[in-house]
């Protein structure tokens, strides 16, 4: 079902649509399809299958490629935040948002939420 020119359903499962999950939709590029997952779609993974009516090749579908990251992956990545924030080299705060494309609170949120518990 469709509201005030706003898709409320998702393109898989026909659940309902939350703001949350129209915004991850549109950060993983779905909008660009006219494909809209829920919550539920999104978690499990379903979106990286084109759904049903999409008319291109599988194999053309933007989703189905998404790189998930591993640990290490993981590791790596929170330990060049910490480097950039706090190592010997760390990046200044006036040139911090235009090297990185984000603020330096923004970066620090980043590590905290990525690097779970024990980082300062």
């Amino acid at each position: 079902m469709v509201s005030e020119g706003v898709q409320d359903y998702c393109d898989w499962c026909f659940g309902a649509l939350t703001e949350a999950a129209r915004a991850r939709s549109r950060w993983l590029g779905l909008a660009t399809e006219d494909a809209w997952a829920c919550g539920n779609c999104l978690t499990a993974g379903r979106y990286r299958e084109p759904p049903d009516g999409w008319s291109g090749p599988e194999e053309e579908w933007l989703a189905r490629d998404e790189y998930v990251l591993s640990g290490d992956d993981l590791l790596a990545i929170v330990n060049a935040l910490n480097e950039v924030l706090h190592g010997p080299d760390a990046i200044e705060e006036w040139e911090f948002q235009s090297r990185l494309g984000v603020t330096r609170a923004e970066a620090f949120q980043t590590m905290r939420r990525i690097g779970g518990r024990g980082i300062a």
